[in-house]
């Protein structure tokens, strides 16, 4: 062990440059190489790091190969110094020699320093002599790669240092601990690369001009490309949003604000830059519109966008933290959006199907369904048809009329009228089902009347205009109002999305630090809908917990529009109210209700009812807390009974004592109008009664 490292460290000392003398073998055999692991998988300054290696019995003379990219020196696989300053480092076997060889390598603790890329990779000798390399030098990826972390520092800024305003110019210190609260995802690059891609090279299109690398967490994707996104006013505002491609089958196996796993990976990333259009006067709200409308919809069973918040950090330059707060590492908060491809249906547990972004009436296919045609012909079609008056029944055989229902429901619950343009949604064909599928996409100008747009999306008026449909979707939005659209439960998930961002004791967070990033940022000084000072306009305290509470008005307000406006039908059925019936203390196995007398202007047709459990009175939001309970999400439902003189006993299996539920029932009359929910019947489970 003691010659294995002054082999190392003489291999250090030397630096020798690793050349290609030797042969190449003309068809690189890629079975010789089985796997390759390092560990700590994200190491600190001094750490010794340990790669092990497992690799066939078919070559010799392997051999770790290592470049460190040094910060604010990136280098891009294109450039003649990627092709140098490789070390060469003997393997050594390991512990360990089933199905292959195991062999094992240490670089030293001196090589590892704060915010350096180590790339790495092996090379080795065939039976003929041909030096063969993995990961394959004509791969997408030619390398390995490590990053150095010591983790997050302080970091101090003003509003807006260059005032003579004391209270602008005032600086304040945001720990560690206040800038962890979000994940950290670093983009290593150039600078001009940087700052072509977000401000100087503003440009169109979808072209990946840029590479760097991603680190997010210990997760390495070297050579990801990167660009500006965003339609019309893709650098409008000053604070652009990013979008990167990973090379290959690279892919980002994500987590939430809670710390909780996705259930797809990622092959892409879009970074909303959480920076409202200035001339909406919205600014400030920090993404809370997005990541709180898009749970909304997944609440109501639409397939949407998965988000979670991110402090994108990139490296540039050698100083981390220098004076001037608009340069260094920390670039801000940024929303994470799940992209809509071929990974988004499979963690929707939807099929594989042909699913098309649509932009401005056209569609691009971002996903082929497997047996799929290829050319567009059935989006052409569909089309085609659908813009024709259409009866009941076609749009039941070809139209998810339900998920649509709840998607037009949430759509007008936040506002979300940006539609009207035949954009931000995409179009999904079920292979299953058949139907066809309106997902949503881009719901940034929401939570405000006066935000764009005429929310005319192309089936609104199709779908609306036939009676019994505009019957089942005033049920749905009804439904939505009852149990999730309300201040109780939207209130409280504002407050479970806020509290990952924004301290609910009050001390410094990411959301100021953030403005005091890019409220008057140098680059805000072109107007329009960048602007300098524009932050919290809408809030009555001009601060954030005011956004807060701009949004939580917002549901009463828009929830009073929606109920005399949108619901106002007097012929739906009265109001039941649920009766418990059952031993005292709500024993879980003996839970029985009964329902009030129906009463409507047309005759009784059925009755449901429905059990939800929900979180201990006790319980408040907070990161650690993860996503919380919501009465939509029912734990149990009766399904349609015609009889509603009888009481309904709950399964035995269903509610668990020593938790809190709420249990509700409704009623429809023969017109397929239903009632709304009745009030809740709320308990705490007990053992059975003695």
């Amino acid at each position: 062990m003691r010659r294995l490292g002054l082999l190392l460290v003489w291999a250090l000392l030397a630096t020798t440059a690793v050349t290609a003398s030797t042969p190449r073998a003309p068809n690189p055999p890629s079975s010789w190489f089985l796997e390759v692991e390092h560990t700590p998988r994200q190491p600190r300054s001094g750490q010794e790091v340990k790669i092990t290696a497992r690799v066939q019995t078919n070559v010799t003379a392997v051999k770790l190969e290592y470049q460190v990219v040094d910060p604010g020196a990136y280098v891009e696989l294109k450039d003649p110094a990627y092709d140098k300053n490789w070390v060469a480092v003997p393997m050594q076997p390991g512990a360990g020699s089933q199905n292959g060889q195991v062999l094992q390598a240490q670089l030293p603790g001196q090589l590892q320093k704060h915010r350096r890329l180590v790339r790495y990779r092996l090379t080795a000798l065939d039976n003929a002599g041909h030096r063969v390399q993995a990961p394959d030098r004509d791969g997408t990826s030619p390398n390995f790669a490590y990053f150095v972390y010591d983790g997050l520092p302080a970091w101090t800024g003003a509003l807006n240092p260059r005032s003579s305003d004391p209270k602008l110019s005032e600086r304040m210190t945001f720990s560690p601990e206040a800038m962890s609260r979000v994940q950290a995802y670093h983009l290593l690059a150039k600078r001009t690369a940087v700052e072509n891609a977000t401000w100087n090279e503003q440009t169109g299109g979808k072209d990946y001009k840029y590479t760097g690398t991603l680190v997010m967490g210990p997760k390495v994707i070297d050579h990801a490309s990167f660009r500006a996104r965003g339609g019309v006013w893709r650098y409008a505002m000053g604070k652009n949003m990013w979008k990167f491609s990973f090379p290959g089958e690279e892919k980002l196996h994500g987590r939430d604000d809670f710390g909780q796993a996705y259930p797809g990976a990622w092959s892409k990333l879009n970074l909303r830059a959480c920076i409202q259009q200035g001339d909406y006067g919205q600014r400030g709200e920090q993404g809370l519109f997005e990541s709180v409308g898009f749970r909304l919809l997944n609440l109501a069973g639409v397939p949407a966008p998965f988000t979670h918040w991110v402090q994108l950090r990139i490296i540039d330059e050698g100083n981390e933290n220098p004076s001037d707060q608009y340069r260094g590492d920390f670039w801000g908060l940024y929303l994470a959006i799940e992209n809509e491809d071929g990974h988004f249906l499979k963690a929707h547990q939807l099929p594989s199907g042909n699913l098309y972004k649509m932009e401005y009436g056209q569609g691009g296919l971002q996903h082929h369904g497997i047996g799929a045609v290829t050319n567009g012909s059935d989006l052409l079609h569909f089309m085609g048809e659908y813009r024709e008056t259409r009866s009941e029944a076609w749009w039941r055989t070809n139209f998810d009329l339900p998920s649509y229902h709840s998607y037009r429901a949430i759509c007008e619950c936040i506002h979300h009228y940006d539609t009207g343009d035949g954009k931000n949604y995409d179009y999904y064909h079920n292979p299953v089902t058949g139907r066809w599928q309106i997902i949503p996409w881009d719901i940034d100008l929401t939570w405000a009347d006066n935000m764009y747009g005429s929310g005319d999306d192309p089936f609104k008026y199709q779908i609306l205009s036939h009676p019994q449909f505009q019957v089942e979707f005033q049920n749905r939005l009804r439904e939505i109002r009852d149990l999730l659209f309300n201040p109780e439960q939207t209130g409280h998930l504002i407050d479970e999305y806020a509290s990952v961002i924004c301290d609910p004791g009050g001390k410094p967070s990411i959301v100021e630090a953030d403005r005091r990033k890019w409220d008057y940022h140098p680059v805000m000084a072109m107007g329009g809908k960048a602007g300098q000072g524009l932050f919290y306009e809408a809030s009555p305290t001009r601060d954030f917990p005011g956004m807060i509470r701009q949004m939580k008005d917002y549901v009463r307000s828009r929830g009073a529009w929606i109920d005399s406006y949108l619901l106002k039908d007097p012929n739906i059925p009265a109001t039941p109210a649920a009766i418990y019936v059952g031993p005292t203390n709500f024993p879980a196995s003996q839970l029985r209700f009964h329902s009030s007398a129906y009463k409507g202007t047309a005759a009784f047709s059925a009755l449901e009812w429905r059990l939800a459990e929900t979180p201990p009175k006790s319980s408040a939001a907070s990161p650690s807390a993860g996503h919380g309970l919501y009465e939509i999400q029912a734990g149990w439902a009766s399904g349609e009974s015609n009889r509603p003189e009888e009481a309904v006993h709950i399964p035995g299996a269903v509610a668990q004592p020593g938790h809190a539920y709420r249990i509700r029932v409704r009623m429809k009359d023969v017109t397929g109008r239903w009632s709304h929910w009745s009030p809740p019947v709320a308990f705490v489970t007990g053992e059975v009664s003695k």
